[in-house]
């Protein structure tokens, strides 16, 4: 076999491939974009509904809290 054939076919198969996943994500976010809450729905003071923003350091109004087990 043709070492041409052969990378012909890998570039090819990758090619599909990516199209294949291309449209599949476009339309899983099609559809996650049509099942959106309603709008009577009770509004989070303005926060993403999809999304829970995770926060790496403690808030102003929280208390740092310490992890047992550690040792200063």
């Amino acid at each position: 076999m043709d070492i041409n054939m052969l990378l012909s076919t890998v570039v090819l198969v990758a090619f599909i491939v990516t199209v294949v996943l291309a449209v599949g994500s476009y339309l899983a976010f099609k559809g996650r974009e049509h099942r959106r809450p309603e709008p009577d729905l009770p509004v989070r003071g303005g926060e993403p509904v999809f999304f829970e923003r995770i926060y790496l350091q403690a808030r102003k109004d929280q208390e740092p809290q310490i992890a047992g087990g550690l040792r200063s």
